[in-house]
């Protein structure tokens, strides 16, 4: 059974879904989820993970049911990091943690293991570039520009007021089938958070404070030059599960992560979105359960 609990870290609750049975085999799943969502994102593949596993799943700070930080800057990645690493350290209790993140989720738990290798035993990422090699594709892929502009729009200083009177079209658009085959509960549930100012405030100040902001599509050759590509290295097994019909991410964010992570096993789904843990539950169940009792 899942149920809603809370955790104050900081001076901030953050609330999660926790499935937690007495008779786990030690292991405990936390997922992250991703923009512009929240963790109920996540049922449909909880409802498929075994029941050995323990399973945790976070409202990110400011989303849902999470309390917004104080500060704008409260949302750079370096402090989210230190804060949802906390968080794992109060809920894991004894366990061993295998930590799965989606869009921003992933976003986080990237750097997150990077810098807590201590924490965490594997890491699973679907559909999150790393910060690595999505800033060298923004140097280098003009496709990768042009998929991430949209982010301007999120941090325009009108962004929340566009986001409201247009009925947050753009978000709508940006989750497609996948909120469409969402059921009602799930999509209320979503424009409900959208409508609340210090909700939606929040979820944008994510982007407003991204450590390499994005450049014009046909950014000249010296603006693209004097952007710094981060070395992020992960030593843990790392599982990459990638719908390739993504619109966010062009397939270049993948090009020499070999590098930054040596041992990883990625998995493409050529039919799925990026939303493959709501496309292909199923499938996005079999791949993760076989890493976890790998």
């Amino acid at each position: 059974m899942i149920i809603s609990k809370y955790v104050d870290i900081g001076g901030s609750v953050i609330h999660y879904l926790s499935r937690e049975e007495e008779k786990s085999n030690g292991l405990l799943l936390v997922l992250l989820h991703g923009f512009p969502e929240n963790a109920h994102t996540w049922e449909a593949l909880i409802s498929l993970l075994p029941t050995s596993v323990d399973v945790i799943a976070p409202d990110l700070p400011g989303y849902h049911l999470s309390s917004p930080l104080a500060d704008e800057i409260d949302y750079q990645v370096p402090f989210l990091i230190s804060r949802m690493a906390t968080f794992i350290g109060k809920v894991k209790g004894d366990r061993d943690v295998i930590l799965l993140g989606h869009d921003w989720g992933g976003a986080i738990a990237w750097p997150l293991v990077a810098f807590h290798q201590d924490l965490i035993k594997k890491l699973i990422i679907i559909n999150a570039a790393h910060p690595s090699t999505f800033t060298q594709s923004l140097k280098t892929s003009q496709r990768q520009r042009e998929k991430s502009q949209y982010i301007h729009d999120l941090i325009d200083k009108n962004a929340q007021q566009w986001l409201v009177d247009t009925n947050f079209e753009l978000l709508k658009v940006m989750l497609g089938q996948s909120l469409d085959e969402e059921s009602e509960a799930y999509g209320k549930g979503l424009i409900n958070d959208w409508s609340a100012p210090k909700t939606l405030n929040a979820m944008l100040n994510y982007y407003k404070q991204m450590p390499q902001q994005v450049p014009q599509i046909n950014a000249t050759e010296s603006e693209l030059d004097s952007i710094r590509v981060p070395d992020v290295f992960i030593h843990l097994p790392v599982l990459v599960l990638w719908g390739e019909r993504d619109d966010a991410f062009d397939l270049s964010v993948l090009d020499n992560i070999q590098h930054y992570v040596p041992s990883i096993d990625i998995h493409f789904h050529k039919d799925a979105s990026h939303w493959l843990h709501r496309d292909e539950p199923q499938w996005v169940f079999k791949k993760v359960t076989n890493f976890i009792e790998a």
